[in-house]
This record gives C-alpha cells, sequence and structure tokens, in this order.
C-alpha cells in the first residue's frame, strides 16, 4: 500500500492493486548511496533519475521557513565512504514528516537540483529502524577547495559542527535579513567580508568580482523553524543579559546543525541550541577608545536620527520624526548616546543626524547637551555651536531637511571663533522615468576654533554626504538603475560634494580636518577626491554629477566633470589601523566615517581610531522596540548607533 501511495504521488494513472504489484516489480529505481548521488560536483550526475537510498533523519523542517527554504528533512549515511569530497548527506523534500531524528529509512525517489541544492523528492518511504542519532561531522576545509563554497559543497545536506579548526567568525551579527525577511546572522571563513571597494578602488568589473568571492565565503546561521520578532529559537540566551552578545569578529566554539542552501547562500539551520560555549569573543567590547592620549581629541558621531520633538521638543521644518517613537525607546536611546559620549571623551564632537529644530531650549541639541553635561564635572562640559545670521535662516533650521549636522566642545579646551556653512551641491537634472533630477544633501558645518593650549587655529568641517539609497540622474541615465561598481547611487553628486568642500576649504587659512558620514567606502571616488589617487590607474575616471549648483551659481553643466584634481588629506584613521572598520551592511564591513586631516596637522597626530562600539554589535540591540518586541534593551554604550564613532588624538 505504501508503494500504491507513492506511485499515486507521482501522478500515475495505476488503479489496480495488481498492476500497481507488477509496476513495483519492474522499477526503474537505482538502488544506491547518498554519497554516489552527491558525487564529487557541485551539480549531481544522477539528477532526474530514480534512486533508491537508506539513512538516518538528521533534522526535520516540519513546515516551510519564508519563502525559500521547504519542508521536509535531512537524511545522512550511516557510515559515510570516508571521501572527505563527497557528502554523506542530503535534503528529502516532503510536506508531510512524521519521522524523528535517528529513524532510518528507505527511500526510493527522483533526484533534483533546486536552485543549486541537491535534493530528493520522493515516491517511497519505509521505516527501517529507530537508531541513536547520528554524531555530528566537524566541517574543516580542504587542500583542494577552490573557495569556501567548496567546503560547503563538500558538507551540503550533512549534519556538521563548526569549532575552532573550522576558522570561521562573524561577518555579520543577528539582524534583518532583507533577502530572506527574517533574523539571521552570517559567518565568513578567516575573517569578516569586507566591502569590495573598502581596500581597492571601484571598477564594474573587479567590485562586482570580489562581491562574488564575499558570498562565496559567506555561511548564514538559523532556525530550523520561522521565529517570530527577535524570538531566535537556536540562541535563547542572546541579549538576556550584557553577558550573551555577538560581535562581527567573534569566532565559533561550537556550533551545530545541517548544511542547506536557498536564495544563493549555504545555510547552516541549528539543531543544537547554542549556549555560552558556542562563541568566543575575539572582537572585544572595550569602555573606551583603545587611544594614544595627546592634549586635544576630537570625534565624529552619526546619531542615528536623534529626535526630542515628540516629546516635548520643538518641531523640524519637514515635521518628520525618523527617531524613536515613544518615550520609553526616546530614553533609552538618549541613555545609550550620552553614555557613549562620556565615554568617548572627546573635546570636539561633530554630530550627524540630530534633528533640524533650531537652537532653543527645546531644541535636540540643547537637550543633548543638558543630559551629557548632567554626567560630567563642570571643567568637562560641553557647549554647541551655533549658526548666526544671515547664513541661518530666521527660522533657526538649516536648510528644510529634518535632520541636520552639529558641534558640541569643550570651552576649557577650545574657544570657537567662527562658524560657517559650506553649502553643498544640489543637483537640477532633468527628470528621467522615476528619476525627478532634483537632489541635495545635508550642508557642511564648518566650526574654526582657537586652541587654548598654544593657540593655534583648527576648522572643522562637519560632514554628511549624499546616502547610497536613493537615486541620482546618473543612476538611471548612465547606469540603468545597475549599480555595476557598487558605490551605492549618487556617487557622482558625492564626488561633486568632495569637489567642493575640498575647494572650499582651500580658502580657509591654518590647520583643518574634514569629519563625519561621507558615504563612501575606503576607496571610492569621493575618498579619492579628498585623499589621494595613488592607487588608481592613470586613466581612471572620476566623474561629477550634471547640472550641480552652489548657492544657484553652476558648478558643472549638463556634461558634469571629470575630476582630475585630489586635496591631499591624510585618512588618519586608515594610516594608523588599516583593517579598522565603522560600519556594518548586509554581510561586509567597511568605513563610512572619517577624520580626514590636512597635511599640515602630521607633527600633531598622535592617533586616531574607529571605536568598534555599533557596527560589530547586533541591531537588535538598539532602541527600537519595532521589531524586537518583549526583548530587553540595556543603557551602555553598544549599539547607541548604527555608525561607529571616529576619534583622533592631536599634541599641540
Amino acid at each position: 500500500m505504501e508503494f500504491i501511495l507513492g506511485i499515486l504521488m507521482t501522478g500515475s494513472l495505476c488503479i489496480l492493486t495488481l498492476l500497481c504489484s507488477a509496476l513495483a516489480n519492474t522499477t526503474l529505481s537505482e538502488p544506491t548511496t547518498i554519497m554516489a548521488v552527491q558525487g564529487q560536483k557541485v551539480s549531481s550526475s544522477y539528477q532526474g533519475k530514480e534512486v533508491a537510498i537508506t539513512g538516518v533523519v538528521t533534522a526535520v523542517v516540519p513546515t516551510p521557513i519564508g519563502k525559500d527554504v521547504i519542508s521536509g528533512f535531512y537524511f545522512q549515511d550511516s557510515q559515510g565512504d570516508n571521501d572527505p569530497l563527497t557528502s554523506d548527506g542530503i535534503f528529502i523534500v516532503t510536506k508531510n514528516v512524521p519521522y524523528r531524528i535517528g529513524d532510518t529509512l528507505a527511500v526510493t525517489g527522483a533526484v533534483t537540483e533546486h536552485h543549486g541544492f541537491t535534493q530528493i523528492i520522493p515516491t517511497v518511504i519505509t521505516s527501517v529502524k529507530t537508531t541513536k542519532p547520528l554524531a555530528a561531522t566537524p566541517l574543516i576545509s580542504h587542500p583542494d577547495d577552490i573557495n569556501f563554497n567548496a567546503t560547503l559543497e563538500r558538507y551540503e545536506g550533512m549534519l556538521v559542527v563548526i569549532t575552532p579548526p573550522s576558522k570561521l567568525v562573524v561577518t555579520r551579527s543577528l539582524s534583518f535579513d532583507r533577502t530572506t525577511r527574517r533574523n539571521n546572522l552570517a559567518l565568513s571563513y578567516q575573517q569578516p567580508n569586507y566591502h569590495p571597494n573598502q581596500s581597492q578602488p571601484p571598477s564594474a568589473a573587479s567590485s562586482s568580482q570580489r562581491a562574488q568571492g564575499n558570498q562565496q565565503n559567506t555561511l548564514t546561521v538559523e532556525s530550523l523553524q520561522q521565529a517570530k520578532g527577535a524570538n531566535l529559537p537556536w540562541y535563547p540566551l542572546f541579549a538576556t543579559t550584557t553577558d550573551f552578545h555577538i560581535r562581527i569578529g567573534d569566532g565559533v566554539k561550537a556550533l551545530q546543525g545541517v548544511i542547506g542552501y536557498s536564495n544563493g547562500h549555504y545555510r547552516l539551520f541549528v539543531t543544537k541550541q547554542a549556549n555560552e560555549n558556542s562563541f568566543e569573543h575575539l572582537n572585544h567590547r572595550t569602555s573606551q577608545p583603545t587611544l594614544k592620549q595627546g592634549n586635544l581629541s576630537v570625534a565624529t558621531f552619526n546619531l542615528l536620527n536623534y529626535f526630542n520633538s515628540p516629546f516635548g521638543g520643538a518641531s523640524n521644518p519637514a515635521k518628520q520624526n525618523r527617531g524613536a517613537r515613544n518615550p520609553s525607546e526616546f530614553a533609552n536611546q538618549a541613555t545609550k548616546i550620552v553614555s557613549a559620549l562620556v565615554a568617548l571623551d572627546a573635546d570636539i564632537v561633530g554630530l550627524m543626524e540630530i534633528e533640524n529644530n533650531g537652537y532653543g531650549e527645546d531644541s535636540a541639541i540643547q537637550d543633548l547637551v543638558n543630559r551629557l553635561n548632567a554626567k560630567l564635572p563642570t571643567n568637562k562640559h560641553y557647549k554647541f555651536g551655533q549658526l548666526t545670521s544671515p547664513q541661518l535662516a530666521t527660522s533657526q533650521f538649516i536648510s528644510q531637511d529634518a535632520i541636520t549636522n552639529g558641534v558640541i566642545y569643550r570651552p576649557s579646551q577650545v574657544t570657537l571663533t567662527h562658524i560657517q556653512l559650506i553649502e553643498m551641491p544640489k543637483q537640477r537634472a532633468p527628470k528621467i522615468d522615476k528619476e525627478s533630477g532634483h537632489n541635495s544633501m545635508r550642508d557642511a558645518l564648518t566650526p574654526t576654533f582657537t586652541i587654548n593650549i598654544g593657540g593655534q587655529q583648527l576648522t572643522i568641517s562637519i560632514n554628511h554626504f549624499k546616502s547610497k539609497g536613493s537615486t541620482c540622474w546618473e543612476d538611471v541615465a548612465l547606469e540603468q538603475y545597475n549599480d555595476t561598481d557598487l558605490q551605492g547611487s549618487c556617487e557622482h553628486l558625492r564626488v561633486s560634494a568632495a569637489y567642493q568642500l575640498g575647494t572650499a576649504l582651500a580658502e580657509i587659512k591654518g590647520h583643518k580636518l574634514i569629519v563625519g558620514d561621507l558615504n563612501s567606502y575606503g576607496k571610492e571616488d569621493p575618498l579619492l577626491v579628498l585623499t589621494n589617487r595613488h592607487n588608481v590607474a592613470p586613466s581612471y575616471a572620476i566623474e561629477a554629477a550634471r547640472d550641480t549648483f552652489i548657492n544657484n551659481q553652476r558648478l558643472h553643466g549638463a556634461s558634469g566633470a571629470v575630476i582630475d584634481q585630489t586635496f591631499g588629506y591624510i585618512n588618519t584613521v586608515a594610516i594608523n589601523h588599516p583593517t579598522a572598520f565603522g560600519y556594518s551592511y548586509k554581510n561586509s564591513v567597511g568605513t563610512l566615517d572619517y577624520i580626514l586631516a590636512s597635511p599640515s596637522l602630521t607633527p600633531y597626530i598622535i592617533d586616531a581610531v574607529e571605536w568598534p562600539i555599533n557596527s560589530p554589535e547586533s541591531p537588535l540591540l538598539q532602541y527600537s522596540t519595532k521589531y524586537t518586541g518583549e526583548m530587553t534593551k540595556f543603557n551602555d554604550p553598544y549599539r547607541s548607533s548604527d555608525h561607529d564613532p571616529v576619534i583622533i588624538s592631536l599634541r599641540f
């Protein structure tokens, strides 16, 4: 009867029991092993054939997970063939899974390749016996593996255990995977994946090749069942206390699961709950920046939308709230940011993503300074820099955006002598498709200070360049929405901003720092303009946006411009700590926030670092409760924002 049901599953019109029995005696299924079906190649040589195999259930997927993981069970040969180049496991596709881990079964079915994942669609499943569960196989690379994907292919469908010899580290902490629409984390081989343009200049060919290399170096970790919110069935201890966290760069000590594949990624579906001994903290949290000390420090910090207008503060011109949604979230956000700023202990701090609601008693920047000074001794109190007319509108708003740039400083260390806005380029190109052609960004708040010790002048330009997320004219007209060099949208407008900023600062005498969120990875075009072209070919073209204007005066016309000029600023963190990163996105890391120094400051630079309190941490630890439900939120600096602060130490 079981065979009859199997035949019916395949769509046969067999009705009579005698006919079915006759077919059973003349079946074309080929007795073989799981190892033979998997073979040593990416695709099975048995594809499209019906085979008969025997094995043991190692994991069950009772119901589909999202839209990419189907139900069924993982099935493994109990003995294997002692050949490290062939997998001992395979996935059996079935809607109903009445089997348990440890069941020995005989399976007859057709071999298929589902987007690169070898599977069997069964026609007959027969229970043989129940044995104890199989032991997990250590996942180890092999000398013949051309990349980490090749390693994972050899273990496809198998029950494995990841240990230190596996050489896997976290490349994305627990976070929302936008592709699969669920929370998971990602591991990579030997080191975190760096953005393709972090250490090498972008190009359509090489950037894509490096991105593909990152994908081939990644293993996604998640649960065997769909999890709701921040609930993590495979690691229930996560974030229950501050001890149970996972950071990018951390290693894996013991993590067991089965190797599956979907949506272009190999996945470890955890079968044994992780605990306090599953991960090893190799990228340790620090309570303050690890920085060589001078006598003046300058920092930059993107605050991830510090908005107080919904909680009694002044309104912003856009009438938007991009930050906390309720008083509890805002209290946690404010406490985390203040704790970070206190520990950062910088004499001057450039701020990004603070609400653009003026400088009054009910402004966001005044609220932040009040909270900060309440935690500090008088000699370390801060003031904020305030623009005055005519550059600041009578409304007290800096432009009409909901967010702006700000600066806080310690009068005990420096004296604010002048503050101005350097206007950034605005694009006014023709409309094309859904792109209006009209694009802008935050202007550069640029204060000049006199250093109280020695009396030298220091100008600090605080910037927040155009986002990578929204399109500009060139993204549609020239690239047809294809980001071939992986610089993100609007790189041409960011090049225009870099050119304008360098040109304007050249008119200001004395020492200069460019700080802030430049929305450009380490070797992308805007950074090359502001620093140098040492690592690019002479033929490499850096192109500015078309139809750009400064204060209604044309900067570049309808043909845009090729920018050959560089301004020679020093990327202070990259010189001192070349592998540092301060931002994580998807499965890679890099730098978007910088402190760039004029060459005149070279004798005074002691050190410059990213303080890694945000980018290595899980976004689930942020103040927002929208997707985390009842998950505990902590009042520490970790994940106080999505960007790491950067700090430079100077000695005058």
